[in-house]
């Protein structure tokens, strides 16, 4: 979809702050989606493990022969396996701290410490409750369905080809950072979907990216745009002398391998998967946003800036450097996030509008509406 070309309402604003529709949502979209909880390079080697939320459940995630994914629950009584969010089990084995059941990595009960004879108890009823996950160029998936509606490719979508070229599965994290948000999650989402507050609120990001200054992503919006090149799709590009998101436009880490020279010269290039990630692959490394809705007003950003592996081992003042600017970025719209949460919550603001350049919103809201059947 293009600009809209006449006013649209937002979502009503309730939407926003009830608990009620909160539980609807996490129903219909967190615990239905594929949603991204991490990547591979979080768990390097055999044993290691880490935790995560998703729609209000708690999960391990573990290396086994292959990635593995647990409900973070004990088959006995239902303890909590893992209070830490990351770590290793020693000698592949998940020991519940209450009891000592214990299971091996694949899931298995192996043994039941202390427990007396009985005969129809029988170790291989009760494994481990699996969850569905599957990789995607070293991004680890999963999906809390018995029988997920979609594979992971149809979820993933058309968007996925926009990084085709960038050699996710071989990066490794080089560094991890955890932001709370208190506003709703779609709140978040919406931000990330326009750039109309851009040329306001990131100023160090607008001198990189000109397009930006004018409050959108790509100048094939604007009225009168041609394109500069055969196959140009007037997607925002960097500014003269620019080559990657750094304060001064310029690299200090090593360029990834398998990049298009037309991946290089637009300085940025963007795979949303609706509601719950963004990914932002730069020509020397790349951004994870994770999007973890806590309650309706509360929001988890998960953050993860990839790199190669060889680059990890490097001067680590040097990739802080190059990290600076998207963490002002991610910052900033912080602090616009939480203002938008605060306004909404007023009883006079039922509904808000979208202007032309939101398109973007509008399609968003579309598919809420469609996730949710309304």
């Amino acid at each position: 979809m293009g600009l809209l070309t006449e006013t649209k309402r937002t979502l009503p604003s309730s939407w926003y702050y009830e608990k009620a529709h909160f539980d609807k949502e996490v129903a219909k979209i967190w615990r239905k989606d594929w949603v991204c909880v991490g990547h591979v390079s979080a768990v390097p080697h055999h044993g290691d493990y880490f935790t995560c939320n998703i729609g209000g459940q708690t999960l391990v995630i573990t290396k086994s022969d292959s990635v593995k994914a647990y409900y973070n629950t004990c088959r006995h009584r239902g303890s909590i396996l893992c209070s830490k969010s990351a770590g290793h089990f020693p000698n592949g084995r998940i020991i519940c701290p209450y009891h000592r059941w214990t299971y091996d990595l694949d899931g298995d009960l192996k043994n039941t410490p202390g427990k007396l004879p009985c005969e129809d108890f029988n170790l291989a009823e009760f494994s481990l409750y699996p969850v569905n996950l599957e990789l995607w160029k070293g991004f680890i998936f999963v999906n809390l369905e018995d029988e997920p509606d979609t594979t992971l490719s149809e979820h993933l979508g058309k968007e996925k080809d926009n990084i085709a070229n960038w050699p996710l599965e071989t990066l490794i994290s080089a560094r991890r950072k955890a932001y709370s948000l208190s506003c709703n999650w779609k709140i978040f989402w919406e931000n990330y979907l326009e750039c109309y507050h851009c040329p306001g609120i990131h100023p160090e990001l607008c001198r990189l990216m000109p397009a930006y200054k004018q409050g959108i992503f790509d100048e094939s919006i604007l009225p009168g745009w041609t394109p500069a090149w055969p196959g140009d799709e007037g997607r925002g590009r960097m500014a003269a002398g620019a080559v990657t998101w750094t304060s001064d436009g310029q690299s200090r880490l090593m360029e990834l391998q398998g990049l298009s020279e037309e991946d290089k010269r637009l300085g940025v290039v963007f795979m949303p998967i609706t509601g719950s990630m963004y990914i932002a692959a730069h020509r020397d490394y790349v951004r994870c946003v994770r999007i973890v809705p806590i309650d309706p007003t509360q929001t988890r950003l998960e953050v993860d800036w990839l790199v190669a592996p060889e680059q990890a081992l490097g001067d680590f003042q040097m990739m802080e450097a190059a990290f600076a600017l998207s963490e002002t970025v991610l910052d900033q719209d912080q602090t616009v996030c939480e203002l938008n949460q605060l306004g909404i919550q007023n009883d006079a603001h039922q509904q808000g509008v979208l202007v032309p350049q939101e398109y973007r919103l509008w399609d968003f809201h579309e598919w809420l509406r469609q996730k949710l059947a309304v």
